[in-house]
């Protein structure tokens, strides 16, 4: 015995879904940047004075903090918009 599909509501842009995709993008474009910021402190990080060298590992964290909650919210976004809600 099978159950049936639920009927599916043809695609149609709606003000939420424009305001997700402006998020998405936005989103998208965190990602990216801080993925390059990532990689450029990594290489500039040789060349701080040994007194701001410790701090080197908080500010990679603090980096890879922000890229953690971007690539979450990507996510979670295009979850949304794909769900319609």
């Amino acid at each position: 015995m099978t159950t049936p599909e639920p009927e599916k509501q043809p695609f149609r842009w709606t003000e939420r879904r424009a305001a997700r995709v402006v998020t998405i993008v936005l989103s998208a474009a965190v990602v990216v940047a801080d993925v390059f910021l990532f990689f450029v402190f990594l290489g500039q990080s040789r060349t701080f004075p040994e007194q701001a060298r410790g701090w080197v590992p908080a500010l990679a964290f603090g980096i890879f903090a922000i890229f953690v909650y971007a690539l979450g919210r990507l996510v979670r976004q295009i979850g949304h918009f794909r769900r319609d809600e």
